[in-house]
């Protein structure tokens, strides 16, 4: 009857493997170093890092309409998670607002964006605000709007960023009131006051492209999507999925930072309630599980950084040519397959369940006892996504991912360095560190699916056999 902390992805059952887990790992990263081959033996050296679109849709007389309809969807959700949050009831489970924003905005859109396009600058309710009063300001004489346009100092780049990022990721899974309604309502109160003052100082597509974490987020997802927004942001335009990717990166500093900060968040994600977790709590000696939980979430992008740093100076030391962080951030879009892989294998099952409540809780958003769609009443039955769907799901998820990095990442390599061995060269240390990659990244998401038989063991010297029925079982 005591209250114990609940792991947000775990299963009642876990998945028995046919075969032990290091199999499964073995096998995914020789998939992923003999992609590597396959790849470099079928490119071609004249290859066109332009992106190929195959069809473009005007959107016409359909565009301001459109607009103005998702844009007050979209502050009309802000404006329900913020008084849901602070009106509403206080437990998660019966309050919207955790449910709308961990669960239908943060990783629903997410894949939405990776999969479909970049919805975010039609939804985004701070650039809508934003664009009202700037719209008002100019009506009433003033010409520049709101914005004062001061300059955004060059060295900081998308530092400011990452550090959102960490700090978002930090407050989803390691603070402990992540989820009360109350906190999240002030979090999307400080942010709007922040990133409408952040517009105003330095106009709002400094802002956004800079420190708008959110923006800078959702757009890297939506450069591997299929479907991209002209430049004018009038037409839709459908491509090969990942063709985004190939353009060259704007060249801030913090690129490649960002990049591996969406990987590190939720494979730190994924790293909490694994044996590895717990001996490091145990070494790190702190019963702090705050302490412990902010420094490993640092300490997992510090790790992963490092290691993208160094297969790129392996990259400059093979070719002899270029500088580390200026290769490190020309390949830094070649990570984002990989994120969305993983975020894939570790939200699927996740999303599929808990988006559901979305139902019952838009009749009573504030746990009034209200019933204003007749849904309230709706059952949500959990678990009929099974372990073993989700593993299969997982696997082929952070293998194809990592297949799809490799591919954009010669691609890159051919369009930088124009010559075909020169490119092959180029991407070994990033393939080797996508192997290791793999591995890991398997391995953590493994635990709290599956259970695996471990290899057969060796028979006594007398020749003993296992009891009927019994079985070895690994963690």
């Amino acid at each position: 009857m005591m209250p114990v902390a609940a792991h947000a992805h775990a299963f009642g059952e876990r998945y028995e493997l046919p075969v032990p887990l290091p199999y499964f790992v073995a096998g995914a990263a020789l998939t992923v170093a003999l992609s590597f081959v396959v790849i470099a033996s079928a490119s071609r050296s004249d290859f066109d890092a332009r992106v190929p679109v195959r069809f473009a849709f005007a959107l016409g007389p359909w565009l301001p309409p459109l607009r103005r309809t998702l844009q007050t969807l979209a502050v009309a959700a802000l404006l329900l998670v913020i008084v849901a949050g602070f009106a509403g009831h206080p437990h998660p489970g019966e309050n919207i607002a955790p449910t709308l924003v961990w669960v239908g905005w943060w990783v629903g859109l997410s894949l939405v964006c990776a999969g479909v396009g970049n919805v975010w600058p039609a939804l985004d309710p701070w650039r809508a605000l934003f664009d009202v009063a700037d719209a008002i300001a100019r009506r009433l004489g003033r010409a520049r709007g709101v914005a004062l346009n001061a300059p955004w100092p060059a060295w900081l780049g998308l530092w400011p960023a990452v550090l959102l990022l960490l700090a978002f990721a930090w407050v989803e899974v390691v603070y402990p009131d992540g989820s009360v309604p109350a906190r999240i309502a002030a979090w999307a109160s400080a942010w709007t006051v922040v990133t409408l003052a952040g517009m105003a100082c330095f106009g709002r597509a400094t802002w956004q492209r800079h420190a708008d974490v959110f923006a800078i987020y959702f757009d890297l997802l939506g450069r591997y999507a299929p479907i991209g927004a002209s430049a004018d942001g009038r037409a839709l335009l459908l491509r090969a999925p990942g063709a985004g990717l190939l353009a060259p990166p704007p060249a801030m500093p913090g690129l490649a930072a960002f990049a591996v900060a969406m990987l590190a968040t939720v494979l730190f994600d994924g790293l909490l309630g694994t044996q590895p977790w717990r001996l490091f709590e145990r070494a790190l000696g702190a019963d702090d599980e705050l302490l412990s939980g902010t420094l490993g979430l640092a300490l997992t992008w510090a790790l992963l950084f490092a290691a993208y740093l160094l297969a790129c100076h392996a990259t400059a030391r093979l070719l002899r040519a270029r500088t580390t962080f200026g290769l490190a951030r020309r390949f830094a879009l070649s990570l984002v397959p990989i994120a969305i892989g993983y975020l894939v294998a570790h939200n699927f099952s996740y999303f599929l369940e808990q988006v559901r409540w979305l139902v019952p809780l838009a009749s009573d958003p504030l746990g009034r006892g209200w019933d204003l769609f007749g849904t309230a009443d709706d059952q949500v039955v959990l678990g009929f996504v099974g372990a073993r769907v989700s593993w299969f799901v997982a696997i082929g998820a952070i293998v194809t991912g990592h297949v799809l990095s490799i591919g954009v990442t010669h691609r890159v390599a051919l369009a930088e360095f124009a010559d075909r061995r020169r490119a092959l060269r180029a991407g070994i240390p990033l393939t080797v560190l996508m192997v290791g990659y793999t591995a890991l990244s398997l391995t953590i998401i493994a635990e709290p699916l599956v259970e695996y038989r471990a290899p057969q063991a060796a028979l006594p010297v007398d020749g003993a056999a296992p009891a009927p029925g019994e079985k070895l079982v690994g963690p």
